[in-house]
């Protein structure tokens, strides 16, 4: 093969490989960023997922975990004080009422049977109150650390809680054993769709 030829074939390879990693990047036409950056560190993203309501699977968003390297192991990811981000953006609204419905539905799912720490419950309590109502295309982004965890709407700070427990439950609600819909779990953890 001539030396030209081979260059022309390299860079369609690495157009047709760039172009299939965009891709997986985007879900329901809703894109998420390929990265994203704590404190310095270049975050990849590890999976994307849909979020559906009812039996009618209204869809309410697409959400992304970003990790520094790629990982299916939910309970590794779960006990690592590595840097991890849920990036939510909604593709249709919610009043603050159903957000703060959605916050105590999660709760009940991974508190219910007395497993949270009652010291997690004012700041839980905290968030839910600074949880503000959603329109599509809002962000509602996770950043969780080896100190605790941030939240963000729209990438405005609503509440930095220094509870590690807090996030972990916060975490585990996305891709532990009871997350809000298993298609959602599956997708943030990269796994193949059932």
């Amino acid at each position: 093969m001539r030396p030209s030829l081979l260059r022309i074939l390299l860079a369609v390879l690495l157009c047709c490989w760039l172009a299939s990693s965009a891709a997986a990047a985007t879900l329901e036409g809703v894109s998420l960023p390929d990265s994203y950056t704590v404190d310095g560190q270049s975050l990849v993203l590890n999976g994307i997922g849909l979020r559906s309501l009812t039996i009618f699977h209204i869809e309410a968003y697409v959400a992304g975990l970003y990790l520094p390297r790629p990982s299916h192991d939910a309970p590794q990811i779960l006990a690592s004080s590595e840097p991890k981000v849920i990036l939510l953006k909604f593709i249709r609204g919610a009043s603050k009422e159903r957000v703060e419905q959605q916050y105590r539905e999660g709760e009940r799912n991974n508190c219910g049977n007395g497993e949270c720490a009652p010291s997690d419950q004012t700041d839980f309590e905290r968030l839910v109150a600074a949880a503000p109502a959603v329109s599509a295309g809002d962000t509602s982004t996770y950043i969780f650390t080896a100190k605790g965890v941030r939240v963000l709407a729209n990438d405005r700070i609503i509440g930095d809680f220094t509870d590690r427990d807090l996030a972990y439950r916060l975490l585990s609600g996305f891709i532990g054993p009871r997350p809000p819909s298993p298609e959602l779990r599956r997708g943030l953890l990269g796994l193949p769709a059932e």
